[in-house]
């Protein structure tokens, strides 16, 4: 993404502070990408005679310099997984990616705008500012959910 084609301010469904992470498959875990604290959020892309449909995009940029370091375009089939209540990552296509939170009230409210973006894409809405904006009446008691069985402490959700 170059410079001009960064997301507008107004086009973030929501936007934290987190480490982004990727997996590493050698080891079988996750490493900090750049080790740097960066600005990451779900963002609605308008759309450019693609049938009227948003996009989605999860962009990170390094709050020290801005330079790009996460582009992750959503898909219906994206599968989503809360780890731990500030360690979520995900999978499109092969690409998998993470982001470590400060605080788990920015992983709920980056939750709470993937789903959003999710069923705006499953629904295959042209319009989703009415869906979108509702999310800012969202309030931080929204549960975290996690698995309870003692093997696992993670939750996972494959979206439609």
């Amino acid at each position: 993404m170059n410079e001009e084609a960064r997301p507008d301010d107004d086009s973030y469904v929501v936007r934290v502070t987190a480490v982004v992470m990727t997996r590493d498959e050698s080891s079988g875990g996750w490493l900090a990408l750049d080790g740097c604290l960066s600005r990451v959020g779900v963002c609605r892309l308008r759309p450019d005679g693609l049938q009227g449909r948003n996009s989605f995009l999860i962009h990170g940029e390094r709050l020290q310099d801005r330079q790009v370091i996460l582009q992750c375009f959503l898909k219906k089939d994206l599968v989503y997984t809360k780890a731990t209540p500030t360690f979520h990552h995900w999978q499109v296509d092969n690409k998998k990616c993470g982001l470590t939170f400060q605080c788990s009230s920015d992983a709920r409210a980056f939750d709470r705008g993937v789903r959003r973006a999710l069923e705006d894409l499953a629904e295959g809405s042209t319009t989703s500012s009415s869906t979108l904006q509702n999310e800012a009446e969202l309030g931080d008691d929204d549960v975290f959910t996690t698995a309870t069985d003692s093997s696992s402490n993670s939750s996972q959700r494959r979206e439609p």
